[in-house]
């Protein structure tokens, strides 16, 4: 039976930017990072890590579209056959500039919940999931470097050596399951 079990190599730092170099030239030497963890966000670690562009936005879209696609006809509903109004002796159901602060309100709710939950499904963020943290102060002031070994050939002094030379106070490694 293979051992199913993934095994890392965590660089710990207290700089930013000796992460972001350290990232550089791993990545210039073909290692491929897994994951960067750090208390703040860090301009350009994301392009510099290789990581292309959300489609989130994609998905905010289609949910910005659905939710001014229910006004509208929900309105048009209302006013037109389940309860049409006639308002200073005009029909409402074809007076468009009425609807649109309800249908700009429900775009907008749409958009924030859907959003909200394309995140929590994506990052499979679900409640009681406990955290695995490689310090507990990575979320205050350490940064941290994550590295998964993928293959049997795979250089681990060399790696060990270019984040060390990078600034890393310690390196670690772990095996985690699956």
């Amino acid at each position: 039976m293979a051992n199913k079990n993934k095994k890392y190599i965590y660089g710990i730092y207290d700089d930013a930017d000796a992460i972001m170099d350290s990232v550089h030239k791993l990545r210039g030497q073909g290692v491929e990072i897994h994951d960067c963890y750090t208390p703040f966000p860090v301009h350009g670690l994301d392009k510099a890590m290789g990581i292309k562009r959300s489609n989130l936005t994609i998905g905010a879209f289609l949910f910005g579209a659905l939710g001014c696609t229910l006004a509208i006809v929900f309105q048009l509903y209302v006013m037109a056959a389940d309860w049409p109004m006639n308002i200073g002796g005009k029909p409402n159901d074809g007076y468009y500039p009425s609807f649109i602060p309800v249908t700009f309100e429900l775009t907008i709710l749409f958009t924030a919940f859907g959003m909200a939950t394309l995140f929590f499904i994506r990052t499979k963020l679900i409640h009681g999931k406990v955290e695995q943290l490689v310090d507990p102060r990575q979320t205050d002031d350490l940064f941290v470097l994550a590295i998964e070994e993928k293959s049997h050939n795979f250089d681990k002094e060399m790696v060990n050596r270019t984040m060390i030379d990078g600034g890393a106070l310690e390196i670690r490694e772990r095996e985690l399951e699956k």
